[in-house]
């Protein structure tokens, strides 16, 4: 793998792939581990991606004024682990 970053299109479709070769049974055992670990490195990459573009996400909010101002993004509670969702530090399968 180069040292250049992926891009997280990349990253997910590289994930897409993994999945359907793991899926698909045509992966001897060790094979189906080596591929499950690089998919599990592969979440835990773009879930910080993601954490990471939240965290620079900010809301135009309109004054009273009319004039715009930034506010810092703040997910409610109902955002932050939606129906049956799991904390990152899980294992995500």
């Amino acid at each position: 793998m180069s040292t250049k970053t992926k891009k997280f299109e990349d990253e997910l479709k590289e994930l897409e792939t993994i999945v359907s070769q793991i899926d698909s049974g045509e992966l001897t055992l060790d094979e189906s581990i080596g591929a499950f670990e690089r998919g599990v490195m592969l979440v835990k990459a773009l879930n910080g991606k993601l954490d990471e573009v939240e965290r620079k996400v900010e809301l135009l909010t309109r004054s009273a004024g009319g004039e715009l101002r930034t506010a810092p993004f703040e997910p409610s509670s109902d955002d932050e682990n939606p129906a049956g969702a799991k904390d990152d530090d899980e294992t995500p399968f």
